[in-house]
């Protein structure tokens, strides 16, 4: 055989391994290309492209390039600057919803937040003078507070009840000038709250009832009743109808000059009712809500009966009236944090009698204009403070208007964990039935300062003042100056014992209206 013959035997044979190898790997294993690199060729890197070129591609940091093609590439290593090939989550929702904050899974939303809900006392909502409507909204309690109530679930309701019962004693239970001959006396205060648990749309409830009884002095229980239940419909995001239904039944207070010469309590009665719509355009939020509301006061017996007619009976029917109120409120999300706002309401008041016993026309119309915000500072820091003018007008050119500056808010401060300042300031405008009075500018403020202790024991002190102006021919002003201390004890979460003791002084334009009185009380609290 030639040297020709014997070199190309050589050559076939090593052909029929090199194919005999490739065939010869597993199915799961990938194909070796037969290409530049089987060729001991350099190596261009990547899948061939149509035609039989091959097209660049970057290098896994798991392979080289035109490595074991087939297999998923390794995820590299994240960088500096973010998660490369991880899909980024979702930012968020920007400017008219969430600021940033994670979108809620569909399904597991939280309760929705009304829209432009206002927390300023309503200065055309005093009524008539010495009726001061609680307000029912209560601070809740930190979820994870372990002395904290926990409620009562009743379907898709939870229910806060609680029952306090106490006993004290008043050293000038009349409020009169000079000495006085002081009482022991008993409490007794009840509380409701209902809380709807939907997603969407709520359902509130909010009560508050309590009787006071002296034993030595002034007949009656003092009776002071509020209630409201308050609902709202979610149209849409951007939609909700808002309701409220409203009473009270308010007892007069001792000292008070409109209930000179009365025996016993003097009951003022109050029912409402508010239909309203929000709408929120992106940050843009309005409120407009009608109020109407009935007032009357109970007839009440005198200390001595009339001279010449022999009645020892009060009239008060000149007294009832009906309130028609309109109000919008429009507010602006400039920040999660600053909510500045605008609110101005038109009322009027029309009077079952158009004239009163001493002949006078109290029916009139009422306005106020209030600016202000509401705001968070670090959440040290949160509140609402609103300044603006209000004015009250009686049909009766004889009496003036009652008018002033609105300075309404309330405010809280976290310096710690364990300690809460919290200032309240209102102007209230109020009806009188005092002989020559327009009406009522009342100014009141408070400042208090509440620490815990111990988990379970907080203490409070506070300072309070009250101006009530008597506009008018009357030229009345009264003030009144309370400090107080007080104390809750929680054995549990459902027991607690209360103490306080408050300190009042009231300084009056009206001769032999001054006085000094101080009272001292212990409770016992039960609460779910």
């Amino acid at each position: 055989m030639s040297r020709r013959a014997i070199f190309r035997a050589v050559l076939l044979a090593s052909a029929v391994a090199v194919v005999g190898d490739a065939r010869a790997q597993s199915s799961g294993e990938p194909l070796r290309r037969l290409d530049e690199r089987t060729l001991g060729l350099p190596v261009q890197g990547g899948r061939p492209a149509a035609g039989g070129r091959s097209t660049p591609q970057a290098a896994t940091q798991d392979g080289l390039a035109g490595g074991d093609y087939g297999q998923t590439p390794a995820s590299p290593t994240p960088l500096a600057g973010g998660d490369f090939g991880v899909e980024p989550a979702d930012p968020g929702t920007l400017a008219g919803g969430g600021y940033g904050e994670p979108a809620t899974p569909e399904g597991e939303g939280e309760r929705t937040a009304p829209i432009a809900p206002s927390y300023l006392a309503d200065p055309l909502a005093a009524g008539p003078g010495g009726f001061d409507r609680t307000r029912l909204r209560r601070p809740a309690s930190p979820v994870d507070d372990a002395y904290a109530p926990t409620g009562v679930t009743a379907g898709a309701f939870t229910l806060r009840p609680s029952l306090e019962t106490a006993a004290g004693y008043d050293d000038n239970p009349n409020r009169v000038d000079g000495s006085a001959k002081g009482s022991g006396f008993v409490r007794l205060k009840g509380e409701l709250d209902a809380q709807s648990n939907w997603s969407r749309h709520a359902l509130d409830f909010e009560s508050s009832a309590q009787i006071r009884r002296y034993e030595s002095v002034r007949p009656g229980y003092e009776p002071d009743l509020n209630a409201a239940l308050s609902g709202r419909l979610d149209i849409s995001e951007r939609t909700q109808i808002n309701a409220q239904l409203r009473g009270s039944v308010i007892a007069s207070q001792p000292g008070d000059p409109e209930t000179s010469g009365i025996k016993g309590d003097e009951i003022s009665r109050s029912v409402g009712a508010t239909l309203g719509v929000a709408q929120r355009f992106n940050r843009l939020s309005l409120r407009l809500d009608g109020l109407v509301d009935r007032y009357t006061v109970k007839d009440s017996k005198l200390t001595n009966p009339d001279p010449v007619t022999g009645d020892d009976m009060r009239d008060n029917s000149d007294r009832a009236y009906n309130s028609y109120q309109a109000r919008l409120r429009a507010s602006y999300d400039l920040s999660p944090k600053l909510q500045p706002f605008v609110e101005t309401s038109v009322d009027t008041r029309d009077y079952d009698q158009k004239i009163d016993n001493t002949g006078l026309r109290h029916l009139g119309s009422d306005g106020f204009a209030v600016g202000g915000a509401q705001f968070e500072a670090g959440r040290l820091v949160t509140g609402e403070l609103g300044l603006g003018y209000g004015r009250q007008t009686p049909k009766d050119g004889g009496l003036k208007p009652v008018e002033g500056v609105l300075i309404d808010g309330n405010v809280a401060w976290t310096p710690t964990a364990l300690t809460t300042v919290r200032g309240t300031v209102r102007t209230s405008l109020q009806e009188t039935s005092l002989v020559n009075s327009s009406g009522i500018l009342d100014r009141s403020g408070e400042l208090s300062i509440e620490h815990q202790f111990r988990r379970n024991f907080i203490g409070t002190a506070r300072l309070a003042f009250d101006r009530a102006e008597y506009k008018g021919g009357a030229k009345l002003t009264q003030d009144q100056l309370t400090a107080g201390l007080g104390f809750e004890y929680k054995i549990n979460r459902n027991v607690a014992l209360t103490g306080k003791f408050d300190r009042v002084w009231m300084d009056s334009t009206a001769q032999g209206a001054d006085y000094v009185a101080s009272i001292v009380e212990f409770g016992l609290k039960f609460r779910r």
